[in-house]
């Protein structure tokens, strides 16, 4: 059985930053989130607060439209969201691969949150 995708506190606290600094983001179907207002009722199977989009649709209409759920619902890339975020912005795979293992991050399983540090400093120079 797989392991449900767990998210740290400082991944939620970096996601949170990535939305503040421009990240771009079209909710879709398979998107993690966080419900930052305690929109969804139903207990979450991941953990508090946490959910992943399967029913767009249902999704949209807790929320009363597209704007709306990206005001209450904080994304959480997964790390193939961050490789395709950073592949747009212009970070080659060589230079993610270069950035991970200068971080130790796959040893110290922290690539989702070494993966959101490189987009972040990456919007940091965009004009």
């Amino acid at each position: 059985m797989p392991i449900p995708m767990k998210i740290t506190a400082e991944e939620i606290q970096l996601a949170s930053q990535l939305r503040l600094g421009g990240i771009p983001w079209v909710p879709s179907v398979g998107n993690y989130v966080l419900d930052e207002s305690d929109l969804i009722q139903r207990g979450s199977p991941f953990q508090p607060g946490v959910y992943f989009v399967l029913n767009y649709d249902h999704f949209m209409s807790l929320a009363g439209g597209l704007d709306h759920f990206r005001e209450v619902m904080l994304w959480l890339p997964t790390w193939e969201d961050c490789r395709e975020v950073l592949r747009e912005l212009g970070v080659g795979d060589a230079d993610v691969a270069d950035h991970l293992a200068k971080e130790d991050a796959i040893t110290n399983g922290r690539e989702r949150v070494s993966l959101y540090q490189l987009i972040l400093a990456r919007l940091g120079e965009r004009p």
